[in-house]
């Protein structure tokens, strides 16, 4: 009887070491699938962080692009600022000049053709006019030169062209008066009117050449320093305001006690700061 109670005892103990086995093979598997999970989530994360990455690189390339056109727009602000100012001061330097060429225009009495200014005042304020009208206006008011002169003929018809507004042939009266008579007196006012109607055509440089010529060839000519602050009233119409005070800073040296040295130093007083 001992015998047969004996045989289930020992299967068990030779069964036991076979589920034991089998108990920690189903682990290893158990672990190996919570491996491969966790390797599948690993990969997961490291595929956000990436992403991550790439938008944060992104996010920071957006926000430097941002900053950039920020300052650009600041820089542009700025520009415009300094544009406005520039303007508004212009404008006022123009009225200022203005009413001192009016005032001078009252003032003068012509002792030739082209003693007058070629600028004016309308009603009780004073108001920019174009060349033409300021030409016309001025040719208007001065009657036939008190100068005899070689040529007065010739000089006297193109003179009359400039004031029926014909600017055209004017010029080309004017410069056939100085071609045909180089030793005239009414030289330097042609050379004067000469550059009066250049400018109204749009000739900028041949109506300063012709300005030009009137203080370098005839500088002890009352029309030299009248020609020079015409020359200087057109480099401040073009936006050359350094030009046009080295050219009334010329006037006021080289023709201190005349009336145009007052007008320049008026003209150089209304002029830009630094210009």
């Amino acid at each position: 009887m001992k015998r047969w109670h004996l045989f289930p005892v020992l299967s068990l103990l030779c069964l036991s070491p076979f589920a034991q086995a089998e108990s920690t093979g189903e682990k290893v598997l158990q672990l190996q699938q919570q491996m491969a999970v966790m390797q599948g989530e690993l990969s997961s994360l490291v595929t956000v962080q990436q992403a991550n990455k790439g938008s944060q690189s992104a996010l920071a390339d957006l926000l430097g692009r941002t900053q950039r056109l920020e300052q650009d727009v600041r820089d542009l602000r700025g520009e415009l600022d300094t544009k406005t100012h520039a303007l508004q001061t212009q404008q006022q330097a123009t009225a200022a000049q203005v009413q001192a060429l009016a005032a001078q225009l009252a003032a003068a009495v012509p002792s030739t053709a082209a003693t007058a200014s070629t600028s004016s005042a309308v009603g009780s304020s004073a108001a920019v006019i174009s060349p033409a009208a300021a030409v016309a206006t001025a040719a208007s008011n001065t009657s036939a030169p008190s100068v005899q002169g070689l040529g007065q003929a010739d000089y006297q018809r193109a003179f009359d062209l400039l004031r029926q507004g014909k600017y055209g042939s004017a010029v080309t009266g004017l410069q056939g008066f100085i071609q045909k008579y180089p030793q005239s007196s009414l030289v330097p006012d042609a050379y004067y009117w000469l550059g009066q109607a250049q400018y109204v055509l749009g000739q900028n440089d041949a109506a300063l050449k012709s300005l030009h010529a009137v203080q370098a060839r005839f500088s002890q000519s009352s029309k030299a320093p009248e020609a020079l602050l015409r020359m200087a009233e057109i480099y401040q119409a073009i936006g050359q305001p350094g030009k046009a005070r080295v050219v009334l800073d010329k006037i006021i040296k080289q023709y201190p006690s005349t009336p145009s040295a007052q007008k320049a130093d008026a003209q150089l007083q209304a002029l830009p700061a630094g210009k």
